[in-house]
């Protein structure tokens, strides 16, 4: 009878076991895409053809030169790096004579970003090494793949740009709100009442 039950408790053991989800590394988007992203660094970094220039100060050298006068905050949101990086990356930049920030003509507050002469050229030896890349990840795909992994990523970056807009509008959203009233601090002549109602 106490070997039944042993083997009943077993039993129930392994089959609560089997139904728990496995985590698996290789059924993660999040991870897949990391290993994607670290594949096309890895290409960039290997290749001879960027000429000391990295894959995201090109990316964001022709994120500038498709939307040449943006401001910082749309650099963001098209390159997906986060402001901090940017700020750091565009400081650099700037010191090595690629870019240059001046104030935005319709809002003097923000910076409107363009490619120097010398930012262009560098950006025109760094291209051929995404043009690389970027075949080197469409050719890891089957041919009849291609198209839906482009619109795949297609949309996952449009849905990364209205959660950015998003984050933006509520931020704005929460400076343009009334602080709360501060409290009335009690008049002098009330205070004084006050203190002789105590010494009484």
């Amino acid at each position: 009878m106490k070997k039944a039950n042993v083997a009943k408790r077993a039993g129930t053991r392994a089959a609560s076991g089997s139904s728990r989800e496995v985590f698996r590394l290789s059924q993660s988007p999040s991870h897949l895409l990391r290993r994607a992203e670290q594949f096309a660094a890895e290409l960039f970094a290997t290749s001879t053809l960027q000429d000391g220039v990295t894959l995201r100060q090109t990316v964001l050298m022709a994120a500038i030169a498709e939307a040449e006068g943006a401001s910082q905050s749309d650099l963001v949101r098209i390159t997906g790096v986060d402001r901090s990086t940017l700020a750091e990356m565009m400081a650099r930049m700037e010191g090595r004579g690629l870019i240059v920030r001046a104030a935005a003509a319709d809002d003097g507050r923000a910076k409107s970003v363009r490619l120097t002469a010398m930012g262009r050229r560098k950006l025109e030896l760094g291209l051929p090494a995404i043009r690389v890349v970027d075949r080197a990840l469409l050719a890891a795909v089957s041919g009849t793949r291609r198209a839906a992994f482009q619109s795949i990523l297609s949309d996952i970056s449009e849905a990364a740009d209205r959660e950015h807009v998003a984050a933006e509008q509520a931020e704005r959203g929460a400076k343009k709100a009334p602080a709360p009233a501060a409290r009335r601090k009690p008049k002098a002549s009330a205070v004084k009442k006050a203190g002789r109602r105590k010494r009484r």
